[in-house]
């Protein structure tokens, strides 16, 4: 296998991990309604489906919505991780 399929295998690899830890870290903060805790884990579980497509012999869908979902999930759980952040440090979060 070439050297160039490997580090791309590789950097899809760790984008997954940083989307698995991503969605975790969303699903363990208590205070976002449900729904919004589960979002990003569902766009995943979504975007895993798409792309275990692939198997099955149905490409088109793997190849038109299992990144988009996967981007989606990503910089959901971002926004989420850095809205709580803001939260916690605002002047007005301590009073």
């Amino acid at each position: 296998m070439p050297l160039t399929l490997i580090s791309i295998a590789l950097l899809a690899l760790a984008f997954l991990a940083f989307n698995v830890v991503l969605c975790v870290r969303v699903g363990r903060m208590t205070e976002l309604l449900r729904w919004r805790r589960a979002l990003p884990s569902l766009l995943l579980c979504a975007a895993l489906v798409a792309s275990v497509g692939r198997a099955w012999g149905i490409t088109a869908v793997a190849e038109a919505v299992a990144f988009p979902l996967n981007a989606a999930a990503a910089l959901l759980g971002m926004y989420e991780m850095e809205r709580q952040r803001r939260r916690r440090t605002s002047p007005g979060a301590a009073a």
